[in-house]
């Protein structure tokens, strides 16, 4: 497995409330990228924390789960767990919550899971396949057939999102799989990349540099205006791996 990630502050912000995790053994290799929310620095809190607790609970209990979409789904539930606690430790991170997209590889299967609007991709030579469904308020306008999907790109409240980890006790997960293939690439990326570049865009750059294509990506992102922290994790199959 060939994997590279980065995350970058982005043209505009102070600070930068992303998070990216990447975590390998022998047996599978697990991503992840976070976009956190709330005031001072409590984006900041969230977003790390979900991730870690994701991690955390990946390594600790891969091997008691045969299914591993309930293992990807109870990681979710245990990050948005940790989050929500820990907002009421302090009122300044009241009402502080994460986007948290992750993708566990394990042999010749993907699973993702989801919350929020950060997002997945699937690349290879037949082209790209958007995983997740952006838990937003404008992804309902488009569910429903008030906007299309070229208006939703430019709609005012593209950025209101409906789900996210941390705001309740409870959260609903989506989770997703696919399969992963020899020379198949899996993408997650916050929406500070996806504000900017198209999906054909990010397809004919990543068909062409695989994994290399994260800092371009960034860069692209950052040329065209870097309003937000731009975070991007590409994960290539190997064969046999």
């Amino acid at each position: 497995m060939y994997i590279k990630c980065k995350t970058d502050i982005g043209k505009a912000r102070e600070l930068n409330e992303d998070y990216v995790i990447m975590l390998r053994s022998n047996s599978y290799a697990l991503v992840a990228v976070a976009d956190g929310m709330g005031g001072h620095n409590a984006g900041e809190v969230a977003s790390k924390l979900a991730s870690l607790a994701l991690r955390d609970f990946v390594f600790n209990n891969f091997n008691k789960y045969n299914d591993k979409t309930e293992l990807i789904r109870d990681a979710m539930l245990e990050a948005n767990l940790r989050v929500y606690e820990k907002s009421k430790d302090a009122n300044q991170l009241s009402g502080m919550g994460t986007t948290l997209t992750c993708c566990l590889m394990v042999f010749d299967k993907a699973y993702i899971g989801h919350v929020g609007d950060s997002r997945a991709y699937l690349i290879n030579k037949d082209g790209i396949r958007k995983l997740t469904e952006d838990h937003s308020f404008v992804q309902q306008l488009v569910k429903n057939g008030t906007i299309t999907e070229i208006e939703a790109e430019n709609h005012p409240k593209k950025n209101l999102i409906t789900r996210a980890i941390g705001l309740e006790r409870n959260v609903i997960v989506d989770v997703i799989v696919v399969d992963f293939n020899k020379d198949d690439l899996i993408l997650l990326c916050t929406d500070g990349l996806t504000s900017y570049l198209s999906k054909e865009e990010i397809f004919e750059i990543v068909n062409d540099k695989k994994e290399d294509a994260v800092e371009m990506l960034i860069e692209i992102a950052n040329d065209r205006g870097g309003s937000d922290n731009i975070s991007v994790v590409i994960a290539r199959k190997e064969d046999g791996r």
